[in-house]
């Protein structure tokens, strides 16, 4: 498998996050509402957002949960 250099992971952040901002404005939730709901902090949720975290694979099914999507429609801009 080859290794994801720097620009790839960006990238992938980049795009998990945008499809977060829309699963969220989807159903109607603000960042701290979503925040509240899956019990994480609303920074956290700005930051993921943003493409600005490296994303932990539980957090995104944590978030998945709490919007009750699958998870991936976070890979399905």
């Amino acid at each position: 498998m080859p290794h994801l250099g720097v620009v790839d992971k960006k990238l992938i952040a980049t795009n998990i996050g945008a499809a977060l901002k829309k699963l969220r404005n989807d159903k109607n939730l603000s960042m701290q509402q979503l925040a509240t709901l899956a019990e994480i902090e609303k920074s956290q949720i700005y930051r993921i957002e943003n493409g600005k975290v490296d994303l932990r694979i539980s957090t995104l099914y944590l978030l998945a949960d709490t919007l009750k999507v699958d998870v991936t429609d976070f890979f399905n801009p």
